[in-house]
């Protein structure tokens, strides 16, 4: 028989016993959905890690030091490492809490932010703002400007969790991420430190579900951008001392490790040979969030797995069943010419084609348990691999567990299977 008299023949078998044939495949599609549910969130995780490590640089490395580092020493770094790696230095936050760091515009005093100095290289890794005005320079940098870029959060506190949710900064202070939801501060003159700032730039963060940068690069409260000179100038402490973090990006792994090691080197050249910087690379880390989104998701494969044997088994004994109720209609076939072949492959179709009806059910299941399960649905896409791959998987299980019992309907001789009662 051709494959379409086989699909039509199978089908209207599988129609004539619906419940039968619903019980044969149910295990089938439990299966199908752990797997759609597992290969969709899988990919859409290793999608994010993509972006993630395209955002911050595969070649990243940041390490900290007790010490400040001056301009000079900036331009003796970079002329140290590796051609086209980006250096950025950065100051330590200083929090705008209490009376000590006020911050005002037009007279009212705003709180629940943080200051941070940094230079031009700063936006080379992570930068998924959508900047209004312009961005700090090294004119800036070299001139010590009293200017500063402010981060705008998109109205979604529902969504997001902020460190400062919840403080009482009492009646005469507004929290900062609040206060620009309502006042555009570009171009306006603000008082930072009893210093007059003018606001030459606004960051406009992404919405959460649009902002791929792990959780840590993440600002958890609104933060002014000014030069890093600029911040020694107004924050430093008395003995001169002060945390910078330094962050190196060249573009590739391989260099990583050069540009980490010629760091480390000119940090113990500066501050003698008990400076031991701990050098942070990026790929490592990705290599271990890559590692947990596996090991998280193994144990729901492996029970997809355990579903698709049960389903198998079920259509196993599903086939062994209908054979042995149609072990007549076999003799018939086989009297009227019909090949051992054509028994195998009636068999297996009728399988495969409840294998099929399970895929399509367990895709829908899976689909479901995304909708309902996933930490963001609005960040889910499903790849078109994982619906080729679940059909496969169904259709592959089907077959391998049909083919015994229906290899033995092909070895009946049509003597005896016309003797079956």
């Amino acid at each position: 028989m051709r494959l379409p008299d086989l699909m039509v023949t199978g089908w209207t078998e599988i129609w004539a016993h619906k419940m039968r044939s619903f019980l044969s495949f149910f295990a089938i599609a439990i299966g199908i959905a752990t797997f759609f549910y597992t290969l969709s969130v899988l990919s859409q995780r290793y999608r994010q890690l993509d972006r993630s490590a395209a955002l911050s640089g595969v070649g990243r490395v940041d390490t900290q030091t007790e010490h400040p580092l001056s301009l000079t020493q900036y331009k003796d770094l970079k002329l140290r490492l590796p051609e086209g790696t980006s250096l950025s230095f950065m100051t330590q936050n200083q929090w705008i809490w209490g009376n000590w760091i006020e911050l005002v515009h037009r007279g009212k005093k705003l709180a629940g932010a943080a200051v941070e100095g940094i230079m031009p290289s700063w936006k080379d890794s992570n930068f998924v703002y959508k900047l209004e005005g312009r961005f700090i320079n090294w004119h800036d940098v070299e001139n010590k400007h009293r200017v500063v870029v402010l981060t705008v959060y998109p109205n979604e506190k529902e969504k997001r969790k902020l460190w400062s949710d919840g403080d009482d900064y009492g009646d005469n202070t507004v929290k900062l991420t609040d206060y620009t939801q309502h006042h555009h501060l570009l171009n306006q003159q603000i008082t930072l430190h009893n210093e007059t700032f003018t606001v030459v730039g606004l960051l406009h963060i992404p919405p959460i579900e649009q902002d791929y940068r792990f959780r840590r690069d993440q600002e958890r409260d609104s933060t002014l951008y000014i030069p890093y000179t600029t911040w020694y100038d107004l924050f430093a402490s008395d003995d001169g001392r002060g945390s910078t973090t330094i962050r190196l990006i060249t573009g590739k792994e391989s260099s990583a490790r050069t540009a980490g090691k010629t760091l480390s080197s000119y940090l113990r050249s500066q501050f003698g040979p008990k400076e031991d910087p701990t050098l942070d690379f990026f790929y490592e880390k990705l290599e271990e969030r890559l590692k947990e989104a596996r090991q998280s998701l193994n144990n729901m494969l492996f029970m997809g797995i355990i579903a698709m044997i049960a389903g198998g088994i079920g259509i196993m004994n599903v086939t062994m069943a209908v054979i042995f109720s149609r072990t007549k209609e076999i003799g018939i076939r086989r009297a009227l010419g019909a090949s051992r072949r054509d028994i195998l492959f009636q068999f297996v179709v009728e399988a495969m084609l409840l294998g099929l009806c399970g895929a399509i059910a367990g895709m829908g299941l899976g689909y479901m348990a995304v909708l309902h399960l996933a930490k963001d649905v609005r960040q889910m896409t499903f790849a078109w691999w994982v619906v080729v791959l679940s059909v496969l998987i169904a259709l592959i299980t089907s077959f391998l567990f049909a083919l015994y019992p229906a290899w033995q309907a092909a070895k009946l001789k049509p003597v005896d299977a016309l003797k079956h009662e």
